[in-house]
């Protein structure tokens, strides 16, 4: 737990959510570890960023940090956009763990459930989810096309545009796979669909 988190993010504590993502996204980008390889002091501080970004929106409970010791609703339930935000930068771990946190489970949630456990390993329970969110909404391309990769052991050719034609391994399970969050539709590492 970060003693004063909007210290560590740089923002005053009326700040706005907008402010406080801006700040957050300034740091992550100064100190992530692909820039600032082998860097110690780096990662530790981009831990701390972390850490505090997530106190004041504390994710897992849908709640945000109040620096006078009480909580204050945040609309929606933040613990599926937390592991949106997760899986896109490869804490598939994180990831579960924010999704564990909250009793709702509607098809999303079983469709980001699935990304994550595939994406540590467990493909038994990856395998279960994505069955489950198909189930719950068998017309949703995103969670088909997911299925199927999961169902293939990980490996799965695609054609996109200009005839490149790309693939998806269980080493790294973003690769070619987008994910719909919402009317929000982005494909880790950069890799957008078409």
């Amino acid at each position: 737990m970060v003693e004063d988190p909007y210290k560590v993010l740089g923002v005053s504590p009326n700040a706005s959510d907008e402010e406080i993502k801006r700040a957050y996204r300034a740091l992550a980008k100064k100190y992530h570890p692909d820039r600032n390889p082998g860097d110690t002091e780096a990662a530790k501080k981009m831990q701390e960023v972390n850490a505090a970004y997530e106190q004041i929106k504390d994710p897992g409970k849908g709640r945000q940090y109040d620096p006078f010791g009480g909580t204050r609703q945040s609309p929606g339930d933040n613990a599926q956009k937390a592991a949106v935000t997760y899986i896109r930068y490869g804490r598939f771990a994180e990831a579960i763990n924010a999704l564990n946190s909250t009793q709702e489970r509607n098809a999303q949630w079983y469709y980001l459930s699935a990304v994550a456990n595939d994406g540590v390993g467990n493909q038994i329970t990856a395998l279960e989810h994505i069955r489950r969110a198909v189930s719950m909404e068998p017309d949703n391309e995103a969670y088909l096309r997911t299925l199927d990769m999961i169902q293939n052991g990980g490996i799965r050719y695609s054609t996109t545009a200009g005839g490149f034609r790309g693939f998806a391994t269980r080493g790294n399970p973003c690769m070619g796979l987008c994910l719909c969050y919402g009317a929000q539709m982005f494909c880790c590492r950069g890799v957008w669909c078409i």
